[in-house]
């Protein structure tokens, strides 16, 4: 549903399910640097995948890398957890109830972003 709220295409997400991400135009280099090295973390394979650190590299500054990394490493915690206890997730129409229902849009997420950096500035 985020992927959605965000504007991925039919075609982006079909990409993305054939792992054909990486040969796809649908993309750009550094989105398919972000995404090969968050599959590679995925796979806990990272650590000795230089060239996917090299494109990686090649694409993003050291923020950037530490921000995919953080998140990556985030969303890998939640679904080992979520594995581990055996949680049912919600159905794909509860979901998009959900989305429905809070409206969220790559501005909103981007408003809503932007408040937090400026309110830690404070």
């Amino acid at each position: 549903m985020l992927g959605q709220a965000l504007g991925l295409t039919d075609a982006e997400f079909a990409a993305l399910k054939s792992k054909d991400y990486l040969s796809s135009t649908l993309f750009t280099d550094q989105e398919k640097a972000v995404m090969a090295w968050s599959e590679a973390m995925t796979l806990n394979t990272a650590k000795h995948d230089d060239g996917v650190w090299n494109e990686l590299r090649r694409h993003c500054n050291d923020a950037e890398i530490v921000e995919v990394s953080m998140m990556c490493g985030l969303f890998n915690m939640i679904n080992r957890l979520n594995d581990s206890f055996r949680t049912e997730l919600e159905s794909e129409e509860y979901n998009r109830r959900q989305y429905k229902a809070v409206g969220v849009t790559a501005k909103a997420l981007e408003d809503y972003a932007c408040r937090i950096c400026q309110s830690s500035h404070k």
